[in-house]
């Protein structure tokens, strides 16, 4: 059974790491290469060359052209072979696959399921990542944990008292209970209210907001799709909101038990100058943290022997939903 649905659209890389060289990165279990053509555009091909299995990756560009380090086939775009050195045309059907590509900057989507299937969907939209008054930083890890691991994770924050003290505003000692979790065929979403309380210290040095003022918080987790987990984070004061804070996960597997996470961090409103590199401090130890426990548990997983059923508790209802969507959609595509 496969670990992850494959119809869907997945974060290869983003807008920055894409250019005139060849960029390599393995999806879904797929060698793939992406290169920035002359018109600006964005191609993605399977990295392998169609005459032997030697990465495309390690030839060289020929303008819009990518050649083979091994023998020389050059390739398309469109992952056609249009040259072979020793002979004077390629065999007829000689290409390589090329993949669809969406890019909306930060994040170059991409599709390697059902060829054609990706016309029925189009990727999720991000408006806050490309619309005037946010701002965003981000970065790429490669977590060795599998992708159902890493969404249960992100839609239960109940966690955060154990791995993660010092996020917790002051006063508060447990999250309000998580009582509406919204469920669609597809997502996965629930919004919880804390109580007014001070600023904790990260988010005072983030905002320079009041020290002494109570704030509300909402905190809201959305499984959108399997390659996009969204969490936003709004501090409201007697004014209305001060501060509102995304946090985008584009989640791509790298194999079963492997995945790219593709962190940004997005702020608009109350918010200092260097707000933007302290935001990425903050949620870049935040990251080690959750990733080191997400590794131990998956070499728990690749090492039990014995099949065991682990339990679930309340905090856990808005990660059951996601991964009942993820079974069903790995599910419908055995059946096709």
């Amino acid at each position: 059974m496969n670990a992850y649905p494959r119809d869907c659209w997945y974060v290869a890389a983003t807008s920055d790491e894409v250019g005139d060289g060849l960029t390599a990165r393995r999806i879904l279990g797929h060698p793939v290469l992406m290169f920035r053509t002359s018109d600006g555009s964005v191609v993605a091909l399977e990295d392998r060359c169609a005459h032997r299995p030697y990465p495309l990756s390690a030839g060289h560009r020929e303008g819009d052209l990518v050649v083979c380090g091994y023998h020389g086939c050059t390739y398309d775009g469109t992952g056609r072979c249009v040259r072979v050195p020793s002979q004077d045309s390629p065999p007829s059907g000689a290409q390589v696959r090329a993949y669809p590509i969406v890019e909306r900057a930060p994040f170059v989507w991409i599709w390697t399921g059902t060829p054609g299937g990706e016309r029925l969907r189009p990727p999720p939209a991000t408006p806050w990542l490309q619309d005037d008054g946010w701002s965003s930083v981000g970065e790429l890890r490669d977590v060795d944990a599998s992708l159902l691991l890493l969404h249960e994770h992100y839609l239960d924050l109940t966690n955060v008292f154990a791995m993660h003290p010092e996020m917790v505003p002051p006063g508060i000692e447990a999250l309000p209970p998580l009582e509406a979790v919204e469920v669609s065929e597809v997502s996965v979403s629930y919004v919880r209210e804390l109580p007014g309380a001070p600023l904790a210290p990260w988010e005072a040095q983030v905002s320079g907001l009041d020290t002494v003022e109570l704030f509300s918080r909402t905190e809201t987790g959305t499984f959108v799709t399997p390659g996009l987990h969204k969490q936003t984070y709004a501090i409201t004061g007697a004014d209305g909101a001060e501060l509102e804070m995304v946090r985008t996960h584009g989640l791509t597997p790298k194999s079963p038990t492997s995945t790219h996470v593709f962190l940004q961090i997005s702020w608009r409103g109350s918010a200092v100058p260097d707000a933007g590199a302290r935001l990425a401090a903050v949620f870049h130890e935040m990251a080690n943290r959750d990733f080191a426990v997400l590794e131990t548990m998956q070499r728990c997983l690749d090492e039990d022997t014995t099949p065991r059923r682990y339990l679930n508790v309340k905090a856990d209802r808005a990660a059951i939903f996601a991964r009942r969507i993820m079974q069903s959609m790995i599910e419908e595509e055995r059946g096709r």
